[in-house]
């Protein structure tokens, strides 16, 4: 079949499934946007800036297990990604980014052209899984193809694909494959039979589950496993939900060294599934991981690259955490076990809080539970109470919680929020940012407008970063240049066209929240509440 390149682009996503694709037009990608506008299949969503789009993109992932797709313009349009590329990568999530190029013959000589880059595709290299720029297009239906065909069968990740203007335009022949082909690699039996043995023979057995294991969807098989050993379970932060956190069987977050440290030091075999150790979580403002050449570390990951990067392990496992899982409950026979652990003390580890921890703290992460259904999605942003939510919001079932946790990015929950919505619009989805992250991307209620989207944006608005206030002093004696001017919240919302209420007490909080979950559009509710950050330095 012939069509043009911009065609090519728009049939590969339908082909595999896209319902909906974030981003804006520019000059040199109209020919996509003309396929776009052309077919019924797949939703565009117009953001107001390219770093919106892709934060949206990796939201949506985030909520639904769907990769992201975001559409955007050559030179400033495509690096305005970057930033949520390197959360998209950190987190492995599966966010596709197609951008076009200034035409083919320029690329690499410099020559001034409208929008260049040169050698545009070598920013995205260090934070993509996949980054190339096409030169031919017969090529682009078989690359957008070929990265589903990665998110599906490998660790998911951003995936950038460039393509030259007059690729995108010129008409040429091609052909699609099947959609939806890739499948993660099946865990080899005799591994997982010698981790079974190990496991079934452990006194104190313990399951530290990461977002591999959200992944796979392997929530059911963790959940058997963990009852079939009567192991605690252990989620890091992008792991969380995977069992529902009021299980009497899981302990606390991976970072949160009140909750972990302990059980994970008195752990005989430890099963690591999924959870890659990231250096921000293990040895951060709190937790300071090791393991000790007495105990046993199990480690199952779908890349092998991850496998005794930060901790060599005992057996490595490399395969699909699902698969992994439900082999792991299959070899264990039937039967459950008796491990030794004194669950009096795990459920005093679990309910340990930090001497920073206050009243407003604990009253307010328990107004949003309580607000909430348990399958509504929460977005966080990076400001204190998020620093509290991170280790303390009670997560009932998986990417229902959002975090940045890979970048710590400002910025972050507002679009990521918007895209949460569009994945999901049946679901409550609420917005948790302070007065600073607010305003790096407060144009992007313009969009949630635009789509009738229900979010509810709480803002905390401490007048600071407060976060940084915090850091000074403890780190310095002083601080400065952290205090902010800002707008009227309620008013600017109010002006995008959505309703803004100032709450001035906590108490204020939960009808306020009923009322603006209650509203079909979005809202936006302001609490004025300074709260630090639980880091003991």
């Amino acid at each position: 079949m012939t069509r043009t390149g911009g065609e090519w682009v728009v049939e590969a996503l339908r082909a595999e499934g896209v319902r909906h694709v974030f981003g804006i037009p520019g000059i040199h990608n109209l020919a996509i946007y003309d396929a776009l506008l052309r077919q019924p299949a797949i939703t565009h969503i117009l953001a107001r800036h390219e770093q919106g789009a892709a934060f949206m993109a990796d939201g949506y992932a985030r909520a639904s297990g769907r990769p992201g797709v975001v559409v955007v313009t050559t030179g400033p349009g495509a690096t305005n990604t970057l930033t949520p590329l390197v959360e998209s990568y950190a987190g492995s999530q599966p966010v596709l980014v197609v951008m076009s190029d200034i035409p083919s013959a320029l690329i690499g000589k410099e020559v001034g052209a409208l929008h260049e880059v040169p050698n545009q595709i070598e920013c995205f290299k260090p934070v993509c899984r996949w980054a190339e720029t096409l030169g031919d297009a017969r090529a682009i239906p078989g690359a957008v193809q070929g990265a589903f065909h990665l998110f599906r069968s490998g660790r998911p990740g951003p995936i950038a694909l460039s393509i030259p203007t007059d690729l995108l335009t010129a008409s040429v022949e091609g052909q699609l494959t099947p959609g939806g082909s890739g499948r993660r690699p099946p865990c080899e039996v005799r591994l997982i039979e010698e981790a079974a043995r190990r496991l079934g023979g452990a006194r104190r057995p313990l399951i530290i589950s990461g977002g591999g294991a959200v992944a796979a969807e392997a929530g059911g098989e963790l959940e058997a496993l963990a009852e079939k050993l009567r192991a605690p379970v252990v989620t890091t932060v992008m792991g969380r939900g995977i069992i529902p956190e009021t299980h009497p069987l899981w302990l606390g977050v991976l970072p949160n060294k009140r909750a972990t440290q302990e059980a994970i030091e008195a752990a005989d075999v430890i099963l690591a599934v999924g959870c890659r150790f990231a250096h921000r979580s293990t040895r951060g403002l709190l937790l300071n991981l090791s393991f000790r050449p007495d105990q046993t570390l199990v480690h199952l990951d779908l890349d092998a690259t991850v496998i005794g990067k930060m901790y060599p392990p005992t057996l490595g496992i490399v395969g699909d955490a699902r698969d992994g899982l439900a082999g792991l409950v299959t070899a264990l026979g039937p039967g459950a076990g008796t491990s030794a652990w004194d669950w009096n003390r795990l459920q005093n580890l679990r309910a340990a809080r930090g001497p920073r921890h206050t009243s407003d703290v604990e009253r307010l992460i328990a107004l949003l539970r309580e607000a909430l259904a348990p399958d509504a999605i929460v977005v966080n942003d990076q400001t204190g109470i998020n620093y509290w939510m991170e280790w303390h919001f009670p997560v009932l079932g998986p990417r229902t919680f959002l975090y940045p946790v890979g970048s710590a990015t400002l910025g972050y929950a507002v679009p990521a929020a918007v895209g949460a919505k569009v994945a999901h619009p049946e679901r409550q989805v609420v917005a948790v940012v302070g007065d600073g992250g607010f305003l790096f991307s407060v144009n992007e209620l313009a969009t949630a407008v635009k789509y009738g989207l229900g979010v509810v944006f709480l803002v905390l608005n401490d007048q600071r970063m407060g976060a940084i206030k915090w850091l000074q002093e403890a780190l310095y004696g002083r601080w400065g240049e952290a205090e902010l001017a800002n707008p009227d919240f309620p008013a600017l919302a109010r002006a995008f066209g959505l309703p803004g209420q100032r709450v001035e007490r906590l108490d204020d909080l939960p009808q306020a929240l009923d009322k603006a979950l209650s509203d079909p559009g979005p809202a936006l509710l302001e609490l004025p509440l300074a709260i630090d950050p639980p880091w003991e330095l």
